[in-house]
C-alpha cells in the first residue's frame, strides 16, 4: 500500500507590488485607510512548488494581521488556484483591491478554488491578528481536499512543478498599521524610530514595508522593538514625519498537503 507523503507550503503574498494605494491613501500625518470590500482582488498571483506530480490540498492556516495592531474583521476570502499553459503563467487579474478586469484565459489555467468562512476564524484571544483554519466554519466553506495537477516541468527546481495562487476578499478587510515614523529617516539609515501603534504588532522579521507616500518599498524588516524598526539594509527611500509604514505582507498562509 502506498504511503502518503505530507508537506506543507508558507505563502506570504505581496499585497502592495509597488502600488501602495492598494491598501491606504497618501494623505498625512493621518492617512486615509483603503480596507478591501467584497470581491476585491485581495492579492494577484503568487507563485510556489510542490513536488512534481499531482498533490491534495488538504487544509490551509492563515494568520492576517489587523487594522492598527488589532484583529481582523472576520471576513470570507477565498483562494484561487492555477498553473501555467505551455510554460505560460496567468495573466494579472487587475487592480489589487478592485474587482477583477482581466485576465479572461483563467479557465485554461484554473486548478482548483478554497473558500475560508469568516465563521472559521479563531480570534478568541489573539490580540495582534486574526487565524483562520479551512474547512469548517460555515455551509459554504470549502471543505478540502482540492486535487490539482500543475502542468509539469513548470517549477523553479528540478522535480517540482509550479502552482499560482491569488486571494479574492469576501467582506471589509483593513491592513492599515498606524505605525509612524517621529522624525525623517535618510536612505543612509538602517534604523525608522517610529511611534502610534508598536511595530510588533503589525509586522514581522522579513516583511517588506513601504510609507504610505511612496510606492518604493523601504526594505525587509530585520528586527524591531517598541519603538523602532531595523531593516536588513539602508532605506531604499528616505521616509518623513508622520507618514504610515505599512506592510505589503499582512498574511502567512500555511497549505497542508499531501501526495
Amino acid at each position: 500500500m502506498a504511503t502518503s507523503k505530507f508537506f506543507t507550503v508558507e505563502v506570504k503574498p505581496d499585497m502592495i507590488k509597488g502600488d501602495v494605494s492598494a491598501v491606504i491613501g497618501n494623505q498625512t500625518p493621518n492617512a486615509t485607510d483603503a480596507p478591501f470590500t467584497t470581491d476585491d482582488i485581495l492579492f494577484d498571483w503568487h507563485a510556489f512548488d510542490v513536488p512534481r506530480g499531482t498533490v491534495s490540498l488538504d487544509s490551509a492556516q492563515v494568520f492576517m494581521h489587523g487594522e492598527d495592531g488589532g484583529a481582523q474583521g472576520d471576513k470570507d476570502f477565498t483562494f484561487i488556484f492555477a498553473k501555467t499553459l505551455s510554460g505560460v503563467a496567468p495573466g494579472t487579474l487587475g487592480t489589487v483591491n478592485a474587482a477583477q478586469t482581466a485576465c479572461f484565459e483563467l479557465p485554461l489555467h484554473f486548478l482548483g478554488a478554497l473558500k475560508i468562512e469568516a465563521t472559521s476564524a479563531m480570534s478568541n484571544g489573539l490580540a495582534f491578528g486574526t487565524a483562520y483554519n479551512s474547512g469548517w466554519g460555515g455551509a459554504n466553506a470549502t471543505k478540502p481536499p482540492v486535487i490539482m495537477t500543475p502542468e509539469v516541468i513548470s517549477g523553479t527546481n528540478v522535480g517540482y512543478d509550479k502552482i499560482y495562487v491569488a486571494g479574492f476578499a469576501g467582506g471589509a478587510l483593513d491592513f492599515s498599521t498606524g505605525v509612524k515614523p517621529t522624525a525623517q529617516a535618510a536612505t543612509s539609515t538602517d534604523t525608522i524610530a517610529v511611534d502610534g501603534q508598536d511595530p510588533r504588532k503589525c509586522f514581522q522579521i522579513g516583511d517588506t514595508i513601504y510609507t504610505n507616500t511612496d510606492d518604493t518599498a523601504l526594505g525587509t524588516i530585520k528586527s524591531m522593538g517598541a519603538n523602532e524598526i531595523v531593516l536588513n539594509a539602508n532605506l531604499a527611500a528616505q521616509v518623513e514625519d508622520n507618514e504610515e509604514i505599512v506592510n505589503a505582507n499582512p498574511m502567512t498562509i500555511k497549505f497542508g498537503f499531501s501526495q
